[in-house]
C-alpha cells in the first residue's frame, strides 16, 4: 500500500468541494494532479471512489463507507506531523500530573479548565495518588509534576520541591455516633469505636502514633471515609475544608483531641525531579494550585 497523504488530501478535499476542479483551486494545484492523486489513492486501495459518469463525480458506496477512514487518517498524521514539529521547536506537548486525592476535585478542575484555555496544545494525563504514591509516581519518571501531602511531614527526598500551602486536620464523628455525646474523651474512649484510616494503594499506612485501638479499617479514598463517617460507622481524621459543609449543618462534629505528637497541620508541596527545569505550563500550574489552595485552607 503506497498511497500519500497527497493522496489522501485531494480525496477529502474533492469530497467537501464536490469536484474535483473546485479541490484543485481550494488546494491551489492542476485539476490534473488532484484527479492523478485520486486515481492512484483508488489503485491503491483496489476501489472505486468516485462515479465520474456524470457532470461531477459522485461518491460510490465504497467511497462513502471510506471518506470517514481517510479524514481520520488524515487528521491523526496532520497531528503527528505538527507535534514532531512543537518537538523539534523545544514547545510542550504533553503534562503528566501526578495528584493526592486530598486536593479537592472541583479546585483541580477549575484549574485545569482555565490550563486547557491557557496552554490550548498541550495534552495533560492527571495520575490520582495517595499517601507516598505521587512522590513514587514523579520519582519513576510516571508524570512530570506532582501534588503531593507528605504524612510525615517532610518533602520527598531526591526530588525538587516547593511549598504551597499549610492545612489542619481535624478528628470527627456523625452527630448520633456515641462519641459525639461526649465532653471529654480520652485515649480509652477512641479505642472502643472503630477508626478509618488513610491508606495507599501501595498499601503505605499512617505511623502508628495516629493510630488508636485494634478496631481501624484502612481506606485510600477520603472521600469514602467521609461518607462513611457520615453513616456513623466510626470516627476519622480528614481535612477541615473536607468537612467544613458537615461540621456547619450538623451532621458531623469535631471531636476534642489531639493526634500524634505533632499536632493536625500538615502541608501540600509541588514536587518534580531534581535535574529538570519546570516548563512555561508547569510554573503557570505551580502558581494556580499554590494560590488556589492557599485561598482555600486559609477560610
Amino acid at each position: 500500500m503506497r498511497f500519500s497523504l497527497e493522496h489522501l488530501e485531494a480525496f477529502i478535499t474533492a469530497v467537501e468541494t464536490g469536484s474535483f476542479s473546485a479541490a484543485a483551486r481550494k488546494l491551489g494545484k492542476a485539476q490534473s494532479r488532484v484527479s492523478t492523486s485520486i486515481a492512484s489513492l483508488e489503485a491503491d486501495l483496489g476501489v472505486e471512489l468516485f462515479d465520474r459518469a456524470g457532470k461531477y463525480p459522485i461518491l460510490t458506496h465504497e467511497g462513502d463507507l471510506l471518506r470517514l477512514r481517510a479524514l481520520e487518517v488524515f487528521k491523526k498524521c496532520h497531528h503527528l506531523t505538527e507535534q514532531a514539529d512543537r518537538l523539534v521547536q523545544g514547545e510542550q506537548v504533553l503534562l503528566r500530573i501526578a495528584v493526592d486525592e486530598l486536593l479537592p476535585p472541583k479546585l483541580l478542575a477549575k484549574i485545569l479548565a482555565e490550563f486547557s484555555e491557557t496552554f490550548p496544545k498541550i495534552e495533560a494525563e492527571i495520575l490520582w495518588g495517595a499517601m507516598g504514591d505521587v512522590a513514587n509516581i514523579v520519582s519513576s519518571g510516571k508524570a512530570d509534576v506532582g501534588i503531593d501531602m507528605p504524612f510525615d511531614r517532610h518533602p520527598p527526598s531526591g526530588l525538587s520541591w516547593q511549598i504551597l500551602a499549610n492545612t489542619d486536620f481535624c478528628n470527627i464523628v456523625s452527630s448520633d455516633h456515641p462519641l459525639a455525646r461526649l465532653k471529654a474523651i480520652t485515649e480509652e474512649d477512641l479505642q472502643q469505636h472503630r477508626q478509618i484510616l488513610a491508606m495507599s494503594r501501595e498499601g503505605n499506612r499512617l505511623p502508628d502514633d495516629f493510630k488508636f485501638g485494634d478496631q481501624v479499617w484502612q481506606c485510600e479514598d477520603s472521600r469514602l471515609i467521609r461518607e462513611l463517617i457520615r453513616l456513623g460507622v466510626g470516627w476519622s481524621t480528614l481535612i477541615r475544608y473536607q468537612v467544613a459543609e458537615d461540621l456547619r449543618d450538623g451532621s458531623m462534629v469535631e471531636l476534642p483531641t489531639k493526634f500524634g505528637e505533632h499536632g493536625l497541620e500538615f502541608m501540600f508541596v509541588f514536587i518534580w525531579e531534581k535535574a529538570k527545569t519546570l516548563s512555561e505550563a508547569e510554573q503557570w500550574l505551580l502558581k494556580k494550585v499554590e494560590s488556589a489552595l492557599r485561598s482555600l485552607c486559609d477560610n
